[in-house]
């Protein structure tokens, strides 16, 4: 259940608008997709997205509290929440909500990241006031019981060692997050927590957190599909309407990573198949930072390691056969800083070395010798064709909304999403670049198997 921060940065969030750039002619264009929002008198954010291209509809609530809301000592609780959430009701038996989406056709899930938790169900279009009614009934009125809690516990440490623990590169990523934001910092710590935190967790934690961040005025409700902003305003005025807003906090994230940076970690492991060389810069965010650079930065991954024609792929891999695959991500949506992350997979034979100070040279060259104008139109037209692919989705379509919303972007900043995109100009991309690849806001991680770094 638990998911780390999507890479498609979404389709906007709170920004000046960046300056116009000339209109190169292939651009692609991105219509602006169908989307209405209202605001219940509770607060609760509503976002309808009509789609009659397949006779099914999604519900997903948001709610604005993410891991990066706990504090340490009771990491995992954002996730351990997202499960107890299922355990039931007043009018709910526990493990009734899933089984009951499923007796009705239909199939739901949940998701926690650093800054939100979603709830999400696809069903027929007359199943949507069914589960709408078992939504906002557990917005409130969810009842968490110590029988529930010990053996969901178990699941929750289970799901840990299963994603986390068994797997390399998971703890590789966890040391690298702690070592660029921050030891017990809020981005610093896993999303599905410390063990030993887990394991203190009781129902008063839990309920705690619930009480706390869990209100309507406090969560975003997503409806995308075959239906209307006319039944989805009646239903959620007949469902969520009733439920009372509660005082929520304001969020806060720090201004600044780690201050020891730059870091090195290796891990050494047997049950690595595949070595792995990567490299983390600290980086503004649609709300923190710089954030001026959040366009061009999306722009830069896209070229710099986005897929097989990307500068790193070909000079690494096609050129001088120093890598398996190489890439490049970034994800502005979120609350606090992120990352800007570019990595490679060497070649059986590549020193690590001597990969590093390849991809040092391509970071110097762009930096020195800029982009060209070709490159920066053919990664804003992948990111342009993915945004237009996301209209048809009832899955990724509704996150990119729900991810922007989450941190205080906009309907508004959405819609803008593609002229901001296709307003950037070379010379910012490598004045993003330049911002961003600096020495004192780095992580450079190293994956090997049994005996260290070649």
């Amino acid at each position: 259940m638990m998911r780390r921060r999507a890479l498609l940065g979404g389709l906007g969030a709170g920004l000046a608008f960046a300056p116009q750039a000339p209109a190169w002619a292939k651009l692609f264009s991105v219509e602006r997709r169908r989307a209405e929002t209202f605001t219940l008198a509770n607060g609760l954010q509503v976002v309808v997205l009509p789609s009659t291209r397949a006779p099914i509809v999604t519900q997903l609530v948001i709610y604005k509290v993410g891991s990066a809301d706990e504090v340490f000592g009771k990491t995992g609780i954002a996730h351990f929440l997202e499960h107890m959430m299922f355990k039931g009701t007043a009018t709910v038996a526990p493990a009734e909500f899933s089984r009951t989406v499923s007796k009705n056709g239909g199939r739901d899930n949940a998701y926690t990241t650093y800054d939100s938790t979603g709830y999400y169900q696809t069903v027929a279009p007359d199943r949507l006031d069914l589960v709408m009614r078992m939504e906002a009934d557990r917005m409130t009125g969810l009842r968490i019981t110590e029988k529930e809690l010990i053996p969901e516990r178990q699941v929750v440490l289970e799901e840990r060692r299963m994603r986390t623990e068994n797997s390399p590169s998971a703890l590789l990523d966890e040391a690298v997050s702690e070592q660029l934001f921050g030891r017990h910092k809020p981005y610093g710590m896993p999303v599905s927590g410390y063990v030993e935190d887990v394991k203190r967790l009781t129902v008063a934690d839990l309920m705690a957190f619930y009480g706390k961040y869990y209100a309507p005025n406090n969560a975003i409700l997503i409806v995308a599909g075959d239906t209307t902003v006319e039944q989805v305003r009646k239903l959620a005025e007949k469902y969520y309407g009733p439920l009372a807003a509660r005082k929520v906090e304001p969020r806060r994230r720090p201004d600044a990573g780690a201050a020891d940076l730059p870091q090195r970690t290796i891990r050494a492991d047997a049950r690595v198949a595949e070595p792995r060389w990567s490299r983390h810069y600290l980086a503004p965010s649609y709300a923190k930072g710089l954030t001026q650079h959040a366009y061009a930065l999306q722009v830069l991954a896209r070229l710099l390691g986005g897929g097989e024609t990307s500068r790193l792929w070909r000079a690494l891999v096609v050129d001088r056969k120093l890598g398996l695959s190489a890439w490049a991500s970034y994800s502005p949506t979120s609350l606090g800083l992120t990352s800007f992350d570019l990595g490679v997979h060497p070649a059986s034979t590549s020193p690590m070395a001597e990969v590093e100070s390849a991809v040092g040279g391509q970071l110097g060259k762009l930096i020195d010798e800029g982009v060209t104008a070709e490159e920066v139109e053919r990664a804003q037209n992948r990111l342009l064709a993915a945004a237009i692919y996301a209209q048809d989705s009832l899955a990724s379509g509704p996150r990119t909304y729900g991810a922007t919303l989450a941190i205080g972007g906009t309907m508004a900043d959405i819609d803008a999403w593609p002229q901001r995109i296709a307003a950037v100009t070379p010379a910012d991309v490598v004045a993003a670049a330049r911002h961003v690849w600096r020495p004192d806001g780095l992580v450079t991680a190293m994956l090997t198997p049994q005996g260290g770094a070649r």
